[in-house]
């Protein structure tokens, strides 16, 4: 049997006996992709070394997103708190970028974002410029954000489903229209949300109805509150696709006279502050964040340790969590 050598490594890569050396040892003196390169092929030719010279990498991740979720401080900001919490338990280094419309326009990426090891890229922006980020060769993460056209690793909600379930127990509790409000342009999953609420509808046999569906909208007060003064009826429940506009729905509606839930039901998606400091609190469907950036964290470092293997696509269930804003038949 014919023993496998760091040469024979080094032939196959068409790199230096030395590099492999290097790389085995898990010493400066070449780029981590060139480390990660030689692993993969020591193991597939059967070379034989002391593993733990190797297995303690320390990363260095760039973080992109717009100056919009960068300024939210409930939902994305969790997102980001947990992702960098995991980073540094595991001893490895981040930095973050915020996306300008400038950058979008000339199509100007990141100073230096060759010398990361893994992009993460968090919420939705122009999809022509993260393509350009996805095909430069970085190991690209995609969170709460996905489309046909980019090919990458993506931790998501499983916005439709967990919709379906939300408006499912409005049903249930015998809730016979049920109204939406959120703008389904805005975001994919904004409109995963919207499809996963007329399925609830059509599987349990209730009418859809248009009157009640507000799918284009502005997320301002002033917005809102225009839109629904415009309406002769309310419906018996309304599904938000975000605690901001349930906070704000339930503001309008108090003021307008109606008792939640008695009058009409609030259900929304997320659970923030808005949702807990809302009187009276409102019951939502949400995703574990915390859980959403360690996953986020370590699905990056499987892509750039097994940098050959199919692409991802993995769904966060959310959960529903009761509280005192929609009305129950067993209350």
């Amino acid at each position: 049997m014919t023993k496998i050598t760091m040469q024979m490594i080094a032939d196959q890569l068409s790199i230096s006996k030395n590099s492999v050396s290097q790389a085995i040892r898990n010493k400066p003196g070449v780029s981590q992709k060139t480390k990660n390169l030689v692993l993969q092929k020591a193991e597939e030719l059967g070379y034989k070394y002391k593993k733990s010279n190797a297995t303690v990498m320390h990363y260095s991740f760039l973080l992109i997103a717009t100056e919009f979720v960068f300024s939210q401080t409930s939902f994305f900001g969790e997102i980001l708190k947990s992702i960098i919490s995991e980073i540094h338990t595991l001893d490895h280094q981040i930095s973050t970028y915020t996306i300008t419309e400038e950058d979008i326009q000339i199509t100007s990426l990141p100073e230096k974002f060759e010398s990361y090891d893994g992009i993460i890229i968090l919420s939705h922006s122009d999809d022509d410029y993260l393509e350009k980020l996805i095909h430069s060769g970085i190991p690209v993460i995609l969170v709460d954000h996905h489309g046909p056209t980019l090919v990458a690793d993506t931790i998501l909600t499983n916005n439709t489903d967990g919709a379906y379930d939300a408006v499912s127990l409005l049903i249930e509790n015998q809730h016979s229209t049920i109204g939406f409000i959120g703008d389904i342009r805005f975001s994919p999953s904004y409109y995963e949300r919207f499809v996963g609420y007329q399925k609830a509808l059509f599987n349990h046999e209730k009418n859809l109805n248009p009157h009640f569906e507000i799918t284009e909208i502005e997320e301002s007060q002033g917005a809102l509150f225009h839109i629904l003064k415009q309406l002769d009826t309310m419906p018996e429940a309304w599904f938000c696709v975000n605690s901001g506009l349930a906070f704000m729905v339930n503001t309008f509606l108090q003021t307008a006279g109606y008792t939640i839930p008695n009058d009409i039901s609030i259900l929304c998606f997320d659970d923030t502050e808005f949702t807990r400091t809302a009187i009276p609190q409102i019951t939502n469907v949400a995703t574990d964040l915390h859980h959403m950036g360690k996953l986020t964290v370590r699905t990056l470092i499987k892509r750039i340790e097994e940098c050959h293997t199919p692409f991802i696509q993995q769904k966060i269930l959310p959960q529903l969590t009761i509280r005192g804003s929609v009305r129950r038949i067993d209350e």
